[in-house]
């Protein structure tokens, strides 16, 4: 009758959790060096000679660059995670509404979707904004016109 356990010793471990693996490699990578270092005299250490001394000349300063006066934007429009402007299509209805989403704006919404849609050639009635949540729904798949729109700006 043989037992369950019988040479259990035998039996492949399961690998390490990463978790595991990572505090090692920490503990290893801030502990010192264990092994001894051969001791090093001063005689063996030589020093190089210091370099020669650098003649330097000024340097030109730069020209100054004419500054463009403009007025700052009272909104900004911040960036998802992936680094891509929050520019969304929406079909609703069934698929017979489109609608273009403008998310993540902080500042004068007002003013941008006024901007918005004089640059688009829109009615007012066509770019609505969002009470609750603050975005900026257009009736219709704008998308690509409303990202060249905020690129132009440097969003």
């Amino acid at each position: 009758m043989a037992s369950k356990t019988f040479m259990s010793f035998l039996w492949p471990l399961p690998l390490p959790r990463l978790t595991s693996i990572h505090l090692l490699q920490r503990r290893i990578s801030t502990q010192p060096c264990l092994r001894k270092e051969a001791a090093v005299t001063s005689s063996e250490i030589t020093t190089p000679p210091p370099p020669p001394p650098l003649v330097t000349q000024p340097s030109p300063q730069p020209k100054p660059q004419p500054s463009i006066n403009l007025p700052p934007l009272l909104y900004h429009v911040h960036r998802t995670a992936s680094q891509k402007l929050p520019i969304y299509h929406l079909a609703k209805r069934g698929g017979n509404l489109h609608q273009t989403r403008v998310r993540k704006i902080q500042g004068d919404v007002e003013r941008l979707r006024d901007e918005i849609r004089i640059a688009l050639g829109l009615k007012e009635e066509h770019v609505v904004i969002n009470r609750l949540t603050g975005n900026i729904i257009v009736k219709g798949w704008y998308k690509d016109d409303i990202r060249r729109f905020l690129e132009d700006r440097h969003f």
